[in-house]
């Protein structure tokens, strides 16, 4: 049979939502556009009056990273996600408020930690026509809850978090299998909830991820995708999404949202226990990165 060739971005657009997941793509960095774009004595004398509650340095991350965001707008047909600030994961309260007093002239969707408080808080931030992505997802455990609140979508994430800050490290268990469970369940419950995976490594993960309602890429695979063509039957083949078991069809209807020592006593077990430790340290790199962030404020300031 004639070998026909694929470009792979092509392939995988047809059957998934790409999403980029940069805050750089523009050569635009942190620290140069609050050097040039951010007047902190300004930000000080405003917005600091209107969040009180919020540290000046926090607050800086926060209106740069809108910033950042704004100048991607352009090159975007979809939408843009900003992570609250991570440090907030196990008070429902923070989370809520920091979602809600986001200082943003462009619609963002707020990315909240996928624990008890984070979900709790996306149920809430409905009331407020706020609609929210659960992240640091690693259990179907956490995903039932987050459809449950009413994410508009979830991150679940292939591999641990640290695979993408520490290059010597390789994942003993990734959960190839919880996007396609995830996806699978939401429908047959009738959720709107979409799942848009994340922490793959390499073209082949993302093509075995082929059909899940959308990938979120980092640049290099993005490239790789666009600049290489394969063989369209093998590259079809490789769908775990499309073409994989679905054993977990199966599954008791279970239902989390009122009941947390339910909740707690099922995620604590998920995966052995290493989705609980996988969640707790991708919120721990995470508020690493915010850390370093609100560093810069403080730099800026000449503190």
């Amino acid at each position: 049979m004639e070998e026909t060739r694929v470009n792979l971005l092509e392939y995988l657009r047809s059957k998934t939502q790409v999403d980029l997941d940069t805050f750089d793509i523009t050569g635009i960095s942190f620290p140069r556009l609050l050097e040039h774009t951010l007047n902190l004595e300004t930000v000080a004398a405003g917005l600091h009056d209107q969040f009180p509650e919020v540290t000046f340095d926090e607050l800086g991350v926060e209106v740069g990273a809108v910033l950042l965001a704004g100048e991607m707008v352009p090159a975007f047909t979809g939408n843009l996600h900003l992570m609250v600030n991570p440090s907030y994961a196990y008070s429902r309260e923070k989370v809520i408020e920091a979602a809600k007093s986001t200082p943003s002239p462009i619609s963002l969707y707020p990315v909240l930690p996928a624990t008890w408080e984070g979900l709790q808080a996306c149920r809430d931030l409905q009331a407020f026509k706020i609609k929210t992505l659960g992240t640091t997802l690693f259990s179907m455990e956490q995903a039932i809850l987050a459809g449950e609140a009413g994410c508009v979508s979830i991150s679940p994430f292939v591999h641990s978090l640290r695979i993408l800050v520490d290059p010597e490290y390789k994942d003993p268990h990734p959960v190839y299998n919880l996007s396609a469970q995830a996806q699978r369940w939401y429908r047959r419950q009738s959720l709107p909830t979409k799942v848009k995976s994340c922490s793959t490594v390499g073209v082949d993960e993302l093509l075995e991820l082929a059909g899940i309602d959308a990938l979120t890429i980092i640049p290099d695979d993005l490239r790789a995708l666009q600049s290489t063509y394969r063989d369209a039957n093998q590259v079809f083949k490789l769908s775990i999404v499309e073409n994989g078991t679905q054993n977990d069809d199966k599954i008791e209807h279970i239902s989390y949202i009122n009941d947390e020592e339910k909740y707690r006593a099922d995620f604590q077990k998920a995966d052995e226990g290493r989705a609980k430790a996988k969640t707790a340290e991708a919120i721990d790199i995470f508020c690493g990165f915010q850390a370093k962030a609100e560093d810069v404020i403080r730099k800026a300031k000449g503190q």
